[in-house]
């Protein structure tokens, strides 16, 4: 160290004159000498920085007491190139911008560190789940309404009266308009309440002695219906926007009777039934947008039976005329709303 030579110095005189005369060695010491003394920790001195080589070489243990990359270096730059391709190294080599690096570090997070840093109002443990806008579904508890008109194909049903068997009877088809509400319980299944109305249909025939019969009935019915959306098909078709579907239904149908005239010269007053009624469906449900759906489908629906009052305008009373169950193939065209 360069005060070493001048402390040794110092150090012998000082043991000199304490060897001859302690006393005037202390006095010379107190009153003509005032020296000072330097001790050296390695790094201390950013100037004179020792190196790991140099306190390998002294034989100390010491660590500088602020390591740098000047200080680690000069081991590897004296080795031979290939010592030091060859040296492994548990860590990456430091650079001059290490310090710098370290403070940025410190100061801020890196952009690692803030994406995986918890949201400050999160519990520690528990993990953020990213959520997706939730999509559109196709079911569960959608509510829609409905609205329906097409035309019914009746059936000719049998009938009997005083007289007899009727030989024939003919009921004119009839035009039809609905209204409904429902909703999906899953994403392929829906239910919904409807009511029917069925514009009036003429009842011809004749009675059992051969007197002619015109009368005259009208229908209103009221059904809970379950339907089967076949969305599989969308793979078959190879779109989305056509879905077949099935369904059946179950309700009350009214069947009101106007008074039955006969050749014969005597009326039968009419009257009103209410019976089960039950149906069966298929169609097509075509989508135009997210809240509007065109429906065309087919339902068989058979509607029980109807009859005459069994009363005469003539003042008498016999046998009521009563016909079989009046049946109906419907075709119908409708328009579903989503909310």
């Amino acid at each position: 160290m360069k005060d070493t030579g001048l402390s040794a110095a110092l150090a012998l005189g000082t043991a000199c004159l304490f060897w001859n005369d302690p006393s005037q060695a202390a006095e010379r010491i107190r009153d003509d000498f005032s020296f000072t003394y330097h001790i050296e920790v390695a790094g201390a001195d950013t100037s004179d920085v020792a190196t790991d080589k140099q306190l390998h070489e002294s034989g100390t243990n010491m660590v500088p007491a602020q390591p740098s990359a000047k200080s680690r270096d000069p081991l590897k730059r004296d080795l031979p190139k290939e010592a030091k391709e060859n040296t492994p190294s548990s860590a990456p080599a430091a650079t001059e911008s290490e310090p710098a690096a370290s403070e940025t570090r410190s100061d801020a997070p890196t952009a690692a560190a803030k994406e995986t840093e918890p949201a400050a109002n999160t519990p520690q443990g528990s993990e953020t789940v990213k959520t997706a806008a939730p999509a559109r579904k196709d079911g569960l508890l959608r509510p829609y309404v409905r609205i329906d008109g097409g035309y019914a194909l009746t059936g000719d049903p049998d009938g009997t009266g005083a007289n007899g068997a009727h030989g024939a009877t003919d009921i004119e088809n009839a035009v039809i308009a609905g209204i409904g509400v429902g909703t999906y319980l899953e994403n392929q299944i829906r239910i919904d309440g409807t009511m029917t109305y069925r514009s009036p249909m003429s009842v011809d025939g004749a009675d059992g002695i051969g007197n002619t019969l015109n009368g005259e009935t009208e229908s209103l019915s009221a059904m809970v219906n379950l339907y089967y959306d076949v969305t599989e098909a969308h793979e078959w078709l190879g779109s989305k926007r056509l879905t077949p579907y099935v369904g059946a239904g179950i309700g009350i149908s009214m069947l009101d009777t106007d008074t039955l005239k006969s050749t014969a010269g005597t009326n039968e007053r009419g009257t009103r039934t209410y019976n089960l009624a039950y149906a069966a469906m298929a169609g097509v449900a075509t989508r135009l947008s997210d809240f509007a759906t065109v429906d065309l489908g087919y339902r068989f629906i058979n509607l029980g039976q109807f009859e005459q009052d069994g009363s005469f305008t003539n003042g008498t009373s016999t046998t009521a005329t009563k016909y079989d169950d009046l049946i109906a193939h419907e075709f119908r065209a409708g328009l579903r709303f989503q909310f």
